[in-house]
């Protein structure tokens, strides 16, 4: 739902000349579910960038225009000397990016002279010989965790929950939260809230996103050994099973979301993974070294050897992942 509405909001801003007023889109969900990836996959479309370029610096020199401002959250002994530092590399950053991807990270947690500032250049154009009408503002919060997930439990499926009340769910929450902080009157609360483009609903992940994931991280690993001329990889139901039930899960959501994915790949499948992939240098160096005595290197073949398949399957005892050659488990 929500990338869906993103694509399509930043594609009509794009196509104005001279906007009125910068695309502020405000993204809610758990930890996990993709927001922050949403922004940096952004920012490599925005600025023509390729993700898989070697050195890619973005953020950073290769997409001048994206700035992410995190730790908005200051003590009081710093908050004046930060504000004003941040005030002046906001300005500067806009002066000269002003089709900027400007993301305020937990912007649920800026205290009320920072709202009062971004207030003031969202609402009345220039400010300080700055504008931001061209740039598009990501704000991004956890919070909404608790609404997202207690709406998807009574629709029972995030296909059935239209657009409109995901927005309204998590705009009546801003501005609630927003108006018992009371840092200005309610009037411009309501005008605050107001100038948010989008409330856009990361739905918790469940437990088919996960192994999705899995088989999504198992497929690239198997894509890296081919493309060594390591052989292909298989694996089963079992694998992903196994690799399933090491997440922590609420029900039918994992607490973090997809964040321990990558952990749990790392603890259990690169270790065989690299072992099987030594293992296949070590018997194709041996095979094209026998080739190389047989005299196969006269005939224009240089392959000396074809990499076996192998196959990733849990373990004798049930607590760890091992790979063997497919023919094996046949």
């Amino acid at each position: 739902m929500a990338l869906r509405q993103i694509s399509d909001a930043i594609c009509d801003h794009l196509a104005q000349p001279e906007p009125a007023r910068p695309l502020v889109l405000s993204l809610h969900g758990p930890p996990g579910v993709g927001k922050s990836m949403f922004h940096l996959l952004a920012a490599h479309a925005l600025y023509n960038r390729q993700p898989d370029r070697p050195g890619l610096r973005c953020p950073g020199l290769d997409c001048a225009g994206y700035k992410v401002l995190y730790g908005m959250d200051y003590t009081a002994d710093e908050r004046a000397a930060q504000h004003s530092a941040l005030r002046a590399a906001l300005l500067d950053h806009v002066r000269h990016a002003p089709e900027s991807l400007l993301v305020v990270e937990e912007y649920d947690k800026l205290d009320c002279p920072m709202r009062g500032f971004f207030r003031q250049l969202l609402e009345n154009g220039p400010v300080a010989n700055a504008t931001l009408n061209k740039a598009i503002v990501v704000l991004e919060s956890n919070l909404g965790y608790t609404e997202l997930h207690d709406l998807l439990l009574r629709a029972g499926d995030r296909s059935k929950i239209a657009p409109e009340e995901a927005q309204r769910v998590l705009k009546d929450m801003v501005f609630s939260r927003w108006l018992a902080e009371g840092c200005e009157e309610r009037s411009d609360t309501m005008k605050m809230v107001g100038m948010v483009s989008f409330f856009l609903p990361f739905f918790p992940l469940e437990r088919r996103h996960i192994r999705q994931l899995f088989e999504m991280r198992l497929a690239e690993r198997g894509a890296e050994l081919q493309n060594g001329q390591l052989g292909a990889l298989q694996w089963d139901e079992a694998v992903i099973d196994f690799l399933t039930e090491k997440v922590d899960f609420e029900g039918d959501f994992p607490i973090e979301g997809a964040k321990e994915v990558a952990t749990l790949m790392t603890r259990y499948a690169s270790r065989p993974l690299r072992l099987w992939a030594a293992a296949q240098q070590q018997q194709l160096a041996a095979q094209q070294q026998a080739a190389k005595k047989g005299g196969g290197s006269d005939g224009g073949s240089s392959s000396g050897g074809v990499a076996a398949a192998g196959r990733l399957r849990v373990a004798d005892g049930g607590m760890e992942l091992t790979v063997e050659p497919a023919k094996a488990l046949s």
